[in-house]
């Protein structure tokens, strides 16, 4: 465990359950985040957002009791925070992060992060669009929480419904005609058809073309699976967690790239 903020006192010498339930650590959490950024350090609260943080109870020899803002991440994210650390401005903002937390919630002595040495599927990054809307966001934040507390499994329903918004949502600007009650197979593939970015591929267009035609078929299992393999609806067998992940990572990839392609 690499120790990125210490308030003082003893060290940290066992990590306990959490501090909050889910709910309030949410809340909590986004306060935190917008009054970072409205006293300047939007870095902290970028980190603060980036990182699946936890607010967790700890103790050390002396018996204190004090909070730990913990995280448990992959090889990736450990390496990176070790290097974001090592640069002394954004190590204050560790210390704002800390600071801020203990000034509107529970006192937290340390911020701490531990490999996840189980990690198995290394996830494509959840994507963040330029091209949105409210709905949108909510599903794909909705995502996040639910891959980290309940598996990805559980999270299917709620990447197809942010790309199901996401399609509306260019087709909307883009003023291509859709009907309400469309499917997502059927607004991607008038959104294939109808817009001019995605008719000009520049370079091998025609492999390029093959790839995205590829990609339609797993906006097409997207459908399937949401409906007769993930959590939203009473489905007695559901994806597996490698399986489950693949749906997403898929779902991602595809969806940074049209945010990517549409935007420019």
């Amino acid at each position: 465990m690499k120790i990125l903020f210490h308030g003082g006192g003893a060290s940290l010498t066992e990590l306990n359950s959490p501090s909050l339930v889910e709910e309030e650590w949410n809340k909590l959490r986004s306060a935190a985040g917008r009054l970072l950024s409205a006293r300047g350090d939007v870095k902290a609260s970028e980190i603060l957002e980036r990182y699946p943080f936890q607010l967790l109870d700890g103790t050390n020899h002396f018996g204190d009791e004090f909070s730990v803002l913990h995280a448990t991440v992959s090889l990736d994210q450990y390496v990176e925070l070790g290097e974001i650390h090592a640069v002394p401005e954004i190590r204050e903002s560790f210390r704002h992060i800390g600071s801020t937390i203990s000034e509107i919630g529970p006192y937290t002595r340390f911020i701490a992060v531990g490999l996840d040495v189980d990690e198995k599927v290394v996830p494509v990054a959840p994507p963040s669009p330029k091209i949105t809307s409210e709905a949108v966001e909510r599903a794909l934040e909705d995502a996040e929480q639910l891959i980290k507390t309940r598996g990805p499994s559980s999270a299917i329903d709620r990447v197809h419904t942010a790309f199901h918004g996401y399609l509306r949502v260019v087709l909307e600007r883009k003023k291509i005609k859709f009907v309400e009650g469309d499917s997502i197979t059927t607004l991607f593939r008038l959104l294939r058809e109808n817009d001019p970015a995605l008719q000009h591929l520049g370079h091998r267009s025609e492999d390029a073309l093959k790839m995205i035609r590829a990609m339609s078929t797993v906006i097409d299992s997207l459908n399937t699976l949401r409906n007769r393999a993930s959590g939203a609806h009473p489905n007695e067998e559901v994806l597996a967690e490698p399986e489950a992940m693949l749906a997403i990572n898929a779902a991602r990839t595809l969806l940074h790239y049209l945010d990517e392609k549409l935007e420019n």
